[in-house]
């Protein structure tokens, strides 16, 4: 017989040995990202739950506009808000100018993508078991607008 207050403990034991919180929910994520109608050269894409109690984030890096995220860095099904990043590593750095008393950041590349792709993005995307989870993003910047 096992004493009680060792269950608990084999309960906790098993989980850690047989992936209790596995990620055997999430799906891959795959995808293609536009600049202006080019194939974005690099970037970052992210992606954050919308809805529900948890917090899902996930993000990958973007190489001639191809986005990629294997199964187990993946998603699990629902609706995730999408943001884009670019650094212009050509165009000459910018200081940060944030709130007096904040404190001074190095100058950093300015970023290609406009915010509304970004910081200030509105962009939802639908996650699916039952889908490919396949997503195309056509960013258009100012410059071209």
């Amino acid at each position: 017989m096992i004493p009680r207050p060792t269950i608990p403990l084999l309960v906790i034991c098993v989980c850690l040995l047989w992936g209790c919180g596995s990620r055997t929910d999430r799906l891959p994520i795959r995808g293609m990202v536009t600049l202006d109608g080019q194939p974005l050269d690099q970037g970052s894409i992210r992606f954050s739950s919308s809805s529900g109690t948890k917090i899902v984030v996930t993000g990958a890096t973007i190489q001639n506009g191809v986005l990629e995220i294997p199964r187990e860095k993946g998603l699990p099904p629902g609706t995730y808000r999408v943001e884009v990043y670019s650094a212009d590593t050509k165009a000459p750095p910018v200081a940060y100018r944030g709130a007096p008393g904040e404190p001074k950041m190095p100058p950093t590349a300015p970023e290609r993508i406009p915010a509304e792709y970004n910081v200030n993005s509105q962009r939802i995307v639908e996650v699916a078991a039952d889908k490919d989870n396949v997503f195309e993003f056509d960013i258009v910047s100012k410059r071209a607008k």
